[in-house]
């Protein structure tokens, strides 16, 4: 009958003119009536749904800080699985030249607040990530 998937349109059994039905799209298009079904259909070949989490979802931070002149940046950050650790990790961009930045853990000279992460881009420009109570990004400096 047919070699390609099927379309949205109803397509008759060639032995009794009834419905075609297909309950799921990995089976064989079958005629409920008389039971025929068509092994000449392509199957197609199924997809690999990514977790939305891991698809590299991004989100924008706008800047928080007293500088006039960054007032109109954006940071954007992307959420990754982790590697090296089982997790995720929180990659901002850098805002002056747009490439993907590092964690980088604080030297035990000043204590660190909770809510801030600072990164650093392959440039060595450092921002830092501010966040709420609750764990939210609230925005960058």
């Amino acid at each position: 009958m047919t070699t390609q998937p099927l379309t949205k349109k109803r397509i008759a059994c060639p032995r009794c003119d009834a419905h075609l039905s297909q309950a799921y799209t990995t089976e064989f298009p079958g005629c409920v009536t008389c039971g025929w079904e068509d092994y000449k259909y392509l199957i197609p070949k199924r997809e690999r749904q990514q977790d939305s989490l891991m698809s590299g979802l991004v989100s924008r931070l706008r800047y928080i800080g007293f500088a006039d002149k960054l007032q109109d940046i954006t940071v954007p950050i992307r959420v990754e699985r982790d590697k090296s650790k089982v997790g995720v990790s929180t990659v901002p961009s850098c805002p002056y030249d747009h490439k993907d930045m590092r964690y980088i853990a604080g030297s035990g000279y000043r204590k660190r607040k909770k809510n801030e992460r600072t990164y650093r881009c392959p440039a060595r420009h450092r921002i830092v990530l501010l966040s709420s109570a609750n764990g939210e990004w609230r925005g960058w400096m």
